[in-house]
C-alpha cells in the first residue's frame, strides 16, 4: 500500500527496481564496502520473505528534486515463533531519510507502514528497535502475549 505524503513524496514496498536507490541510499554514510557488495546484499534483503524493506519516493520535480528518486528507507525482520510460545517479534534494523527531506512526516511514514507489516503478520507479537546510540531497545506490542 502507498502513502502519498503532502510533501511530494509516497512511502511504499521496495521491490527489485528499486535496487540501484537502495544501494546508493546504503552509501550515503561513508562505508569501506564497494557498490557490487553493497547491490548484492540488498538483493538478498529484497529476497527474503522475512524482510520488509518500505521506501520513499519523491513524486515532485525541481530544481534540486528528481521524481522517482528514493529519499527515504525502512527495514525490518520477522525472526519467527519462539521455542516457547507461537509467536515472535519483528525488529526495525534501519529507518533512513536522506538530510534534505527530513522534517516532513516521511520516518513517521515510514515507520507505519513497517508496523503495518508487521501487525499483518499473524505470528507476530510486537515490533522492536533499538532507539538509542546506548542501546535501549523499544517495542511496540501489535497483538496481547499469549500465556500467563
Amino acid at each position: 500500500m502507498a502513502e502519498a505524503g503532502s510533501s511530494g513524496w509516497i512511502v511504499r514496498r521496495a521491490g527489485t527496481r528499486d535496487l540501484p536507490g537502495l544501494v546508493r541510499l546504503s552509501r550515503i554514510d561513508p562505508v569501506n564496502e564497494s557498490a557490487a557488495s553493497v547491490a548484492a546484499r540488498v538483493a538478498g534483503l529484497l529476497a527474503d520473505p522475512r524482510r520488509c524493506i518500505v521506501v520513499a519516493e519523491s513524486e515532485s520535480e525541481s530544481e534540486s528534486e528528481t521524481a522517482g528518486e528514493l529519499v527515504g528507507v525502512a527495514e525490518a525482520q520477522f525472526y519467527g515463533v519462539a521455542m516457547r510460545r507461537a509467536s515472535g517479534s519483528a525488529r526495525l534494523h534501519d529507518l533512513f531519510v536522506e538530510p534534505s527531506w527530513r522534517r516532513r512526516g516521511i520516518a513517521r511514514a515510514l515507520f507505519a507502514e513497517v508496523t503495518a507489516w508487521a501487525r499483518g503478520l499473524p505470528q507476530c507479537r510486537d515490533l522492536e528497535w533499538q532507539s538509542s546510540p546506548a542501546g535501549e531497545v523499544r517495542s511496540v506490542q501489535l497483538r496481547p502475549a499469549e500465556g500467563p
